[in-house]
């Protein structure tokens, strides 16, 4: 079989700044500002402080997300990857079948802020990573998947490790062994969705991913042919390793995974795969009464309903993974909040009665994305909606320029001022022309103090 990984590596070694179409760098800016969002969003939530409490930290140039402080750049990575998943609002890739941006915006931005990079070094090197592990993932799923790994970590290692390579201008030969380490490093299990082990998947991708950059621009050795070793990673998590690798290599700067099939942006923070039937109870939700109700059927890919039919979630995490509560909260509410995910709402006795209702039927339609919702009431009508969402939107069914401004919005007002939340976006939207990340992740923190330089 030729190689992939050396040749894998070396197109990311040598991806530049100019290599980046004009769409690429505008959906790439976008999913950057909207995963940092995400992560100061975050920086509140439980997980984060009990991560905080137990992981060791020490002080160094690399800021915390929604909060003051620096600290060594692998301890800022990890605690900043917990923190832009702690809510499930960041950014899915239906390749990938996970979240994309969360594996390698925190360590990137750590690295960067030891660094000082630039801005468009940063998007560079983000680029290089979420093409690496988009492309992984092409010629590796749905068996990797289906087997239980989360790819948000298990492809998100080698995408960190890629990006952090790439912003610390590594080699070839030394891309190749950077993926070797971070190949290693790859574990997640899909049973722990719902958890707060999920979002500690997203750090470890993120702590890993930058240890295996630093480790190979060290000198560190690795097989440099790990994707495709007989005893390597394709091996090991699918089962067999590809023949054709043409798949991961072919339009490699031209036609970039990001855009197509796309980087898909929540709109609702909880997971994607649930949004199509939000979406289609929100349809719904201005024509019925909740007490009009009797029963409620919604209908998803069978591929789908593996991981989220939770018709008791036992708190506001495993409520991001349950249909029938979401369905209900949509019916009752045209939509899917932040509150929504508190225990006064997730043991609401309307809305649990209401989530009792739900029946769950699985299609095969071609459409994995496609969802059916419909409702029958007690004068006998039934109404019924349907939604197709692609794990959030993308490029080819992106929000609006308001909507997408809104998310952002909402997510920083948890931390920041608007004035600061303001300068914030106005930053990351011309991140090109940023001359310093130090400077620009001053703008993440509230009443951050400066970094001595």
């Amino acid at each position: 079989m030729t190689s992939l990984t050396p040749r894998l590596a070396a197109r990311a070694a040598g991806l530049t700044f100019a290599d980046l179409s004009q769409p690429a760098r505008d959906w790439a800016i976008r999913a950057l500002a909207d995963t940092l969002a995400c992560g100061i969003a975050g920086a509140g939530e439980e997980v984060v402080r009990l991560a905080g409490s137990v992981l060791t930290a020490g002080p160094g140039a690399s800021a915390l997300l929604g909060r003051p402080g620096r600290l060594h750049e692998l301890d800022a990575a990890q605690i900043n990857g917990i923190s832009a998943h702690a809510l499930d609002f960041d950014d899915c890739n239906l390749e990938m079948d996970g979240h994309p941006s969360v594996s390698i915006v925190p360590a990137l931005l750590a690295l960067a802020d030891r660094l000082d990079s630039t801005g468009a070094d940063l998007l560079t090197a983000y680029v290089a990573g979420v093409e690496a592990e988009i492309r992984i993932a092409r010629i590796a799923n749905p068996a990797h998947a289906e087997r239980g790994w989360h790819p948000t970590v298990t492809f998100g290692v080698i995408g960190a490790a890629v990006a952090c390579g790439r912003l610390l201008g590594l080699s070839p030969q030394r891309m190749a062994v950077a993926m070797g380490i971070a190949a290693s490093c790859a574990a997640g299990l899909r049973a722990n969705s719902g958890t707060m082990t999920k979002p500690l998947h997203a750090g470890q991708a993120n702590r890993n991913g930058l240890q295996a950059a630093l480790l190979a621009h060290a000198g560190f050795t690795a097989n440099p042919a790990v994707l495709e070793h007989k005893f390597g990673f394709m091996a090991a998590f699918n089962g067999a390793v590809p023949q054709d690798v043409d798949a991961a290599l072919d339009g490699w700067g031209q036609d970039f995974a990001l855009l197509s099939p796309g980087i898909a942006i929540k709109q609702y923070p909880c997971c994607a795969f649930i949004h199509c039937a939000i979406d289609a109870a929100a349809q719904l939700q201005s024509q019925v009464a909740p007490a009009q109700i009797e029963t409620i059927e919604v209908v998803l890919h069978r591929k789908r309903l593996k991981n989220i039919d939770r018709p008791d979630p036992r708190d506001g995490l495993d409520a991001k993974f349950s249909t029938q509560y979401l369905t209900a909260r949509a019916l009752m509410a045209g939509g899917v909040g932040f509150a929504d995910f508190e225990a006064g709402r997730v043991f609401d006795p309307a809305t649990r009665a209401l989530a009792a209702r739900v029946r769950l039927v699985a299609h095969d339609e071609a459409d994995l994305s496609l969802g059916r919702v419909g409702v029958g009431l007690a004068d006998g009508r039934v109404l019924s909606a349907r939604a197709s969402v692609v794990m959030g939107r993308g490029p080819a069914n992106p929000m609006t320029p308001a909507q997408f401004r809104a998310k952002f919005d909402d997510c920083v007002a948890r931390t920041l001022s608007p004035d600061a939340g303001a300068s914030l976006f106005a930053a990351l939207m011309d991140l090109p022309r940023q001359a310093s990340i130090r400077r620009l992740s001053r703008l993440m923190q509230p009443a951050a103090p400066l970094y001595a330089e």
